[in-house]
């Protein structure tokens, strides 16, 4: 079986994982290197089709054109990272997900959440399944591990370190992480953010000169009252190298999302077996329930509990149990890859 994702590979290793143990054939390309005899077109991540810049009308219509075109010998699967860009302030990429709403012939939700709550948005005849989203298990035995303290001149020793992996999106979002850091019952916390102020972009300072100026600015109004000795923050999407040394590491991680039907971070923490801070959203919820980890409830703001779990060394006796171990079993890629299998081969008539 062919399996085409009709956009290049995104920064997110998470399906590389999938493709590791898979038995068929995954295969990336543009628009126009679809073939018939590929059985099953997959699309993760829409914006990808068009590298994440908006789709103009013509475009729009040409990639209908090719849905019908496709539908004759393939199947349409998407698999449904979340249910808008996050890309997309001005709401300017919802025309491209409802063409995919309309035609997909398959989709893939990472929880229940998804499941029971967006089925009706799809056609009536396509069908849907769970399939889990997969631990990073080739990070744990990856040799490319890059020493993040010298790299960025900070130094780990001694302190209790708190990181946010990924982009944050909004400010709401920067003030959720400070709201939980600030609570965090610890003397020697110590804040490591690598993607902290992508979304903050200088309107009005055009020339490139004023642009570090801008974000020297923000960053100082964002970040107060922290001292400069209890962060460090910076400006780009971490290599995995370092990623991998900051969340070995790490103390604990915070997923500072809002409104996120999912999360790679949160299988990032499984997979090291860390304390995370989870918040009580989209599927996230049950995969933390389902691990005994606390999530902390954005409306009710139960901060106190949660950091009162998350930070006690009780908590590593949950990931050391034999009952963790084996729940964990179920995210191994090796097994999501099968699942994605059989989902393909059924839809596919095989």
């Amino acid at each position: 079986m062919k399996v085409f994702i009709p956009h290049h590979k995104v920064l997110n290793i998470y399906f590389d994982e999938i493709n590791k143990y898979a038995t068929i054939d995954y295969i990336y390309g543009k628009l126009e290197d679809y073939k018939p005899n590929y059985e099953i077109v997959n699309i993760q991540f829409p914006e990808a089709i068009f590298a994440f810049k908006v789709p103009t009308k013509e475009q729009l219509i040409d990639l209908e054109e090719l849905f019908l075109i496709w539908k004759i010998k393939s199947k349409i699967v998407l698999t449904l990272n979340d249910i808008e860009s996050h890309y997309d302030k001005g709401n300017k990429f919802s025309t491209l997900f409802k063409l995919l709403y309309k035609y997909a012939d398959g989709v893939i939700h990472l929880g229940n959440y998804s499941l029971n709550k967006y089925q009706s948005i799809f056609a009536e005849k396509c069908r849907h399944k769970l399939i889990n989203h997969p631990l990073y298990d080739s990070l744990l035995n990856t040799k490319e591990v890059f020493d993040f303290q010298d790299k960025f001149k900070v130094d780990f020793q001694d302190k209790y370190v708190v990181s946010a992996i990924g982009s944050f999106r909004s400010m709401e979002e920067v003030r959720l992480l400070l709201a939980i850091f600030n609570k965090i019952p610890v003397k020697n916390k110590f804040l490591v953010v690598p993607n902290m102020l992508q979304f903050v972009k200088p309107k009005y300072f055009r020339p490139y000169r004023f642009r570090n100026i801008y974000k020297y600015i923000s960053e100082k109004i964002i970040c107060f009252p922290l001292k400069k000795e209890q962060y460090f923050f910076d400006n780009r999407f971490l290599e995995y190298g370092y990623m991998t040394d900051l969340v070995r590491n790490s103390s604990l991680i915070i997923i500072p999302r809002i409104k996120n039907l999912n999360s790679g971070n949160l299988f990032l923490g499984l997979t090291y077996d860390k304390p995370m801070v989870i918040p009580k959203i989209g599927n996230l919820t049950e995969v933390a329930e389902y691990f005994d980890l606390p999530t902390l409830d954005l409306k009710k703001r139960n901060y106190n509990e949660v950091l009162s779990i998350v930070t006690d060394e009780k908590i590593n006796k949950i990931f050391k149990s034999n009952e963790y171990l084996n729940k964990k079993e179920q995210f191994h890629p090796k097994k999501i890859s099968k699942e994605y299998e059989s989902f393909f081969k059924t839809l596919g008539g095989i």
